[in-house]
């Protein structure tokens, strides 16, 4: 029974799948531009990279909608043409992601490398003004020791 349930369901979504690219096979393309788009946020990429981004997988999802609207055998062509739009801005969009995580990993380790730097650099600091300190207020304690005078009560 299971079986033949299953057979009903494919024979029925067969047709859609000829016509346009059903949310099974667009789901891929989609996963996979939306997985390198959480890669280059995951490496640094800030919101201002990643809007360019999200403003083209947000227009392959209107192209994809209009593909899927046209159904009609004279509308084929343009279809097709839709469908290989929404292709090319998926390839897109994983192409500049993948740039965007380098140049992010990039920045993030050179920020890493930096504020380490800066620390190692203001502990050196901070131990010679410690030594000043610590110098200065021996030499004035001695000063004042031998400044002081013994008076008799």
């Amino acid at each position: 029974m299971a079986g033949l349930l299953v057979v009903l369901v494919l024979i029925s979504i067969q047709p859609f799948t000829a016509t346009s690219q059903t949310p099974a096979t667009l789901q891929p393309g989609f996963g996979q531009a939306i997985a390198a788009l959480h890669r280059a946020e995951s490496a640094g990429a800030t919101s201002t990279e990643t809007a360019e981004l999200v403003a083209l997988l947000n227009k392959a999802l209107e192209l994809n909608g209009e593909a899927l609207k046209m159904s009609a055998p004279e509308q084929a062509q343009k279809r097709a043409d839709l469908l290989a739009q929404v292709d090319q801005i998926l390839t897109t969009v994983q192409n500049r992601a993948a740039q965007l995580t380098i140049v992010a990993s990039h920045r993030s380790s050179a920020n890493r490398i930096l504020t380490y730097m800066f620390g190692a650099v203001a502990a050196v600091l901070g131990t010679i003004v410690l030594a000043f300190a610590v110098s200065f207020h021996q030499r004035y304690r001695i000063k004042r020791t031998f400044q002081m005078r013994v008076t008799r009560k």
